[in-house]
Protein backbone atom coordinates (compact mmCIF):
# COMPACT_ATOMS: atom_id res chain seq x y z
CA UNK A 1 0.00 0.00 0.00
CA UNK A 2 1.51 3.32 -1.01
CA UNK A 3 1.85 6.31 1.27
CA UNK A 4 -0.43 8.43 -0.89
CA UNK A 5 -3.17 5.81 -0.64
CA UNK A 6 -2.78 5.62 3.15
CA UNK A 7 -2.98 9.40 3.52
CA UNK A 8 -6.01 9.56 1.23
CA UNK A 9 -7.77 6.82 3.18
CA UNK A 10 -7.05 8.60 6.47
CA UNK A 11 -8.34 11.91 5.11
CA UNK A 12 -11.49 10.24 3.78
CA UNK A 13 -12.12 8.56 7.15
CA UNK A 14 -11.59 11.87 8.94
CA UNK A 15 -14.05 13.64 6.64
CA UNK A 16 -16.58 10.85 7.20
CA UNK A 17 -16.28 11.12 10.99
CA UNK A 18 -16.79 14.88 10.93
CA UNK A 19 -19.73 14.54 8.52
CA UNK A 20 -21.45 12.04 10.81
CA UNK A 21 -20.80 14.23 13.85
CA UNK A 22 -22.21 17.27 12.03
CA UNK A 23 -25.30 15.32 10.94
CA UNK A 24 -25.97 14.10 14.48
CA UNK A 25 -25.49 17.61 15.86
CA UNK A 26 -27.90 19.03 13.31
CA UNK A 27 -30.49 16.37 14.10
CA UNK A 28 -30.27 16.89 17.87
CA UNK A 29 -30.22 20.67 17.76
CA UNK A 30 -29.11 23.03 20.50
CA UNK A 31 -29.18 21.64 24.04
CA UNK A 32 -30.08 24.96 25.70
CA UNK A 33 -32.94 26.64 23.91
CA UNK A 34 -33.76 29.31 26.50
CA UNK A 35 -31.08 31.62 27.85
CA UNK A 36 -30.44 31.63 31.59
CA UNK A 37 -32.26 34.34 33.56
CA UNK A 38 -30.21 37.48 34.24
CA UNK A 39 -28.57 37.81 37.62
CA UNK A 40 -30.53 39.95 40.07
CA UNK A 41 -29.15 43.44 40.40
CA UNK A 42 -29.79 46.24 42.83
CA UNK A 43 -30.48 49.80 41.69
CA UNK A 44 -28.51 51.15 44.66
CA UNK A 45 -25.29 49.35 43.95
CA UNK A 46 -21.92 51.06 43.73
CA UNK A 47 -20.60 54.52 44.50
CA UNK A 48 -22.73 57.59 43.85
CA UNK A 49 -20.61 60.77 43.99
CA UNK A 50 -22.16 63.64 45.87
CA UNK A 51 -24.91 61.58 47.44
CA UNK A 52 -25.37 59.36 50.42
CA UNK A 53 -24.12 55.80 50.13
Amino acid sequence: MSTALKVSAFAAALVAVFAVAWAIGSAVGPLDEEPPPPAPTSEHHGHHPGGTP
